[in-house]
């Protein structure tokens, strides 16, 4: 048995596109046609009530996604499609999209935006985020998929499992729907970005800044994150970091494990008087702990900590002959706790971090501590050139993008303390709080929260240098360890700033009128 269908169209001044959208829908032979004219000051509500539709008239503007949440309420179809007035999209797409509903296969039909995710250019700020919500409730198999996008459809049980009033944020809905065991259908593709209208109040924005749609949109996806996760990394691993250890040495309870500290070196002339401490974590890196010594040692530091930890080879006694100080823990820390720990050995005004299994070369490690040094709090590796040459992106280069995003920083890109060489200028670090660098991501929200100044500094391209660690690096399913503990850094981050500024971080205004739209309750009378 075939179930009886709503189309649901918000629409405010679309009397230019609201005939060709509602003939399209007619030809369907739905049950109804709602659609919630709000803030129109044109001749839509008259157009839709002459094609037979059922019409819900506001006075006011009931701001994105409200219209369709009042629309569902008001509904009475077995089925509900929801279509914007401004998109005509033909009747034989729409009928071939909606099969899947109707005829019982699914509760919820996607628009399928493979297209757009895979296509060889930088993506839009909302297909990252796209990306990340999905990955981030282990929903990978969508990409990037979701209520965001019209059309969708889904089945009356379907709408009141989200909820009708969750529909007014399309983001939080999906999220509910995707977690839960409703059948997701994604198979059809329809072409509804090359016909949207471009408005520039909503879309453009200066170089570097996000347009009020983007704010709005990664907006609702924050909220709606912060909504569903249950724990404060979404429920990813952190790889076994010893917190403790770092909460300890913060407190004071537990000195630091230092097994020889040398004299320290002359201050350098390089850096305009301030010294420079290198911090190098490690664990059985003999084979390449002494090249990134004699690197670090050529670009003048002050000191050069190396925080040996799990070791079972000659690590600890290979930093020690360089004339490193070192610090010595039998147990594994895990991975940027030592980073922790060596922040709160350093002495120096600027701390470098680098890691103990290959070496960089003098001129790039000189870049990052010169920066900071000239004024920049938080010195990043610029590894833009990423972005525009892999497509698809992976999900660590997407979450690192993704948070800069929230933060209003899109100039960072994937500037991120995830990766070495980065360097941090002491007063940055300690009102960060050097615990804190145990969780980079997180290290990294706190600076930019608290005012700090950030920047991509220099090009290295780390991933040539970086060594495969299958154990890390590979999976026979899901997500590999290392890719598990990245995301779970990313939504520790992005929990960390929805705690600190609110559910929808920077982005606070959404323009959505909830009294207008009477909650109370959804079958408002046509006017």
């Amino acid at each position: 048995m075939r179930r009886t269908l709503s189309v649901i169209i918000p629409a405010r001044n679309e009397a230019g596109t609201i005939h060709d959208v509602v003939t399209a829908a007619s030809n369907l032979r739905p049950l109804e046609i709602v659609v919630v004219a709000n803030g129109c000051t044109d001749d839509t509500a008259a157009i839709a009530r002459k094609l037979g539709c059922r019409v819900l008239e506001f006075e006011h503007a009931l701001g994105h996604d409200v219209g369709r949440a009042v629309g569902a309420g008001a509904s009475r179809g077995e089925a509900l499609l929801f279509l914007d007035a401004d998109v005509p999209i033909a009747s034989n797409e729409l009928r071939a999209f909606l099969e899947p509903v109707v005829s019982g296969k699914a509760d919820v039909a996607l628009n399928n935006m493979d297209p757009l995710f895979v296509r060889p250019r930088r993506p839009h700020s909302t297909t990252i985020w796209r990306q990340m919500a999905n990955a981030m409730i282990r929903r990978d198999d969508l990409r990037i998929d979701s209520l965001l996008s019209v059309p969708h459809a889904m089945t009356r049980e379907a709408a009141r499992a989200v909820g009708y009033e969750t529909l007014a944020n399309p983001i939080h809905a999906h999220l509910l729907a995707a977690g839960s065991p409703l059948r997701i259908d994604r198979s059809r593709s329809i072409d509804v970005i090359a016909r949207n209208r471009h408005r520039p109040a909503e879309h453009d924005a200066p170089p570097g800044l996000l347009s009020v749609s983007e704010q709005r949109m990664i907006g609702d996806h924050l909220a709606a994150l912060s909504a569903v996760w249950k724990d404060p990394r979404g429920g990813f691993g952190d790889g076994g970091r010893r917190r403790d250890i770092a909460e300890r040495l913060c407190m004071g309870a537990m000195p630091l494990p230092i097994v020889s500290r040398p004299r320290p070196r002359p201050s350098s002339a390089l850096y305009g008087g301030e010294r420079l401490s290198v911090i190098v974590p490690a664990q059985n890196e003999e084979a390449t702990i002494r090249s990134c010594i004699r690197e670090a040692k050529k670009i003048e530091p002050y000191e050069i900590i190396v925080v040996v930890n799990g070791s079972s080879d000659r690590t600890l006694s290979i930093a020690a002959e360089e004339g490193a100080t070192t610090l010595h823990f039998p147990e594994r820390l895990g991975n940027d706790v030592g980073r922790a720990v060596g922040a709160f050995a350093a002495t120096g005004d600027i701390l470098l971090f680098i890691d103990g299994d290959f070496a960089v070369p003098a001129a790039h490690l000189y870049r990052y501590a010169k920066a900071v040094s000239s004024g920049v709090d938080l010195a990043l590796n610029d590894l833009n050139h990423y972005l525009d040459i892999r497509f698809p992106y992976n999900l660590v280069t997407a979450c690192k993008y993704g948070v800069n995003l929230t933060l209003n920083r899109k100039d960072l890109g994937v500037g991120s303390f995830i990766a070495v060489p980065h360097a941090v200028h002491r007063r940055a670090a300690d009102r960060i709080g050097r615990e804190t660098f145990l969780s980079p991501v997180k290290a990294q929200v706190k600076g930019l929260l608290l005012g700090c100044s950030a920047g991509n500094v220099a090009r290295t391209d780390v991933d040539r240098m970086n060594r495969i660690r299958p154990e890390e690096h590979f999976a026979a399913s899901g997500h590999p360890p290392a890719v598990e503990r990245i995301v779970g850094d990313h939504a520790e981050g992005i929990r960390y700033l929805t705690e600190t500024v609110g559910e929808r971080g920077l982005f606070a205004r959404q323009e959505r009128n909830f009294r207008a739209a009477g909650w109370s309750g959804f079958g408002t009378k046509p006017r």
